[in-house]
């Protein structure tokens, strides 16, 4: 597939933000290709790893890019910001290069910083959520494998929260999960697209279990609940 301007945008967008602290980290790119929840041909993922690597690249791609649709700037930039706190919290450097895009498309410091303060209290309101599925999962075989329990702490501690409520959910859900009935509802009733952040944040924790086939199957069955598509699903575990 060709990809739209406007989801050129969101890659080249996640790409600076993700080489603001330094080079690429391990899985940044695929992370990054994944916002995009689509399947993009060999010829296209192969041609977007590359430019994502590459800071010069990207900053060149950066200067050339058509200004996207005006109502797609604060859609764009907000996915920017969720590559920014993929770590759990935002770097003065990746606020910077923030503030650079936004500029390059006509967005203030000021607005910048208020549509910020409103993604970052629903990206830890997506956290709980996150943190809440994650451990319906760890659970799910019966036994908590010691990978799993390092993939949870690790999972939340990439997570928008503070370190104190960090803390509390590991001692809650480490020692017991919440009910499906319960968690499933709340997955169901979230928006979209973060549905799809609940799954992708929940792939690597299915290799972690010694069961991985259950881990598998109940990965899958969150993703019916969530009404994403099998095939989509699957692409998502694998990210």
């Amino acid at each position: 597939m060709t990809l739209t301007p406007e989801q050129e945008w969101i890659l080249v967008a996640c790409g600076l933000i993700a080489h603001a602290d330094g080079d690429l980290k391990d899985g940044e790119s695929d992370l990054i290709l994944a916002m995009l929840e689509e399947h993009l041909s060999e010829d296209e993922h192969r041609r977007w790893l590359e430019l994502l690597r590459d800071h010069d690249g990207l900053r060149a791609t950066f200067q050339e890019l058509p200004p996207p649709l005006p109502a797609f700037t604060e859609q764009m930039l907000e996915k920017a910001w969720a590559m920014a706190l993929a770590d759990g919290d935002a770097s003065p450097a990746e606020v910077a290069v923030m503030e650079e895009i936004a500029a390059q498309l006509g967005v203030s410091a000021n607005e910048l910083a208020g549509w910020r303060r409103q993604w970052t209290e629903q990206a830890a309101d997506l956290g709980e959520h996150i943190a809440a599925f994650a451990a319906v999962m760890i659970h799910h075989d019966g036994v908590l494998d010691p990978d799993e329990i390092d993939q949870y702490r690790a999972l939340l501690a990439r997570l928008p929260l503070s370190a104190e409520r960090r803390d509390v959910l590991a001692a809650e859900y480490l020692a017991a999960a919440p009910k499906l009935d319960h968690v499933g509802a709340r997955l169901a009733a979230l928006p979209r697209e973060r549905r799809f952040a609940v799954l992708r944040a929940l792939g690597p924790l299915v290799s972690a279990s010694s069961r991985a086939d259950l881990g598998r199957d109940f990965f899958l069955e969150l993703a019916t609940i969530a009404a994403v598509p099998r095939d989509q699903a699957l692409r998502l575990l694998f990210v």
